[in-house]
């Protein structure tokens, strides 16, 4: 494998669909060594949260007049090319985020990679964790900005290289990049209809409206509104 991209994102949240990428950081790496950078902030379509701010450090002013995700995914995707991804937890949770908002735009995004969470869950089960702080902290690899996404694919391709020399020439199947297969699944937003009921609910029964109504799907609305019935009753006309 003489070329592949690392890479690592910072975001909204954790749903694909629902959620925003607000970061995307990449290396492209060549014979081992970088030979480019992909660095750039994304503006969301949603507010960051405090939650995700107190992680990454990035808040609505950083993203104000950063380009939107129409704009980074065409250049992002040619920066990657044909070439494998690398990255950590990137099964579960970068490549689905990447890939619904490419296949949303348009764009095809069926990848190979590898995934130095699955490597480090592997090889390394003797740590306490195996989270990129305490991997880098295992390895000695520096890291002064964690949870912004070039400095932890900068760490994550160090961590690679570490987990290479260690583990390549035991386990070689492990360093073989194979299809990521991921199906987007199927969300329809909350109806009108769902969204009218309940707020009544709430009002009805006093309680707190949900802060994201908009981004509920159908079938978590139908979920809420079943649960809110099974503990406190219909409305009654």
């Amino acid at each position: 494998m003489n070329r592949y991209v690392v890479l690592d994102i910072e975001t909204t949240g954790t749903h694909p669909i629902r959620n925003e990428i607000i970061e995307i950081g990449a290396v492209y790496v060549e014979n081992g060594e970088p030979v480019k950078k992909f660095n750039t902030l994304v503006c969301p379509k949603e507010s960051i949260s405090e939650y995700i701010t107190s992680i990454t450090g990035i808040d609505d002013k950083m993203v104000k007049d950063a380009p939107p995700i129409e704009e980074v995914m065409p250049e992002f995707i040619a920066f990657c090319g044909d070439v494998p991804l690398i990255g950590h937890n990137i099964i579960l949770f970068d490549y689905r985020m990447l890939k619904a908002k490419a296949n949303g735009l348009g764009y095809n995004f069926e990848r190979e990679g590898i995934d130095t969470l699955v490597i480090s869950r592997r090889m390394l089960r003797d740590l306490p964790s195996r989270k990129l702080g305490a991997l880098c902290e295992h390895y000695d690899i520096s890291l002064e900005h964690a949870h912004r996404a070039y400095d932890d694919a900068y760490a994550t391709y160090e961590l690679f290289k570490h987990l290479q020399n260690e583990f390549e020439e035991s386990e070689p199947h492990l360093f073989v990049p194979e299809p990521i297969i991921w199906e987007m699944p199927k969300w329809e937003p909350i109806t009108a209809k769902q969204k009218s009921y309940l707020t009544s609910l709430c009002q009805k029964h006093q309680l707190e409206l949900p802060s994201k109504m908009e981004g509920l799907s159908k079938s978590e609305a139908s979920r809420m509104i079943d649960k809110i019935i099974s503990q406190y009753g219909k409305i009654i006309r």
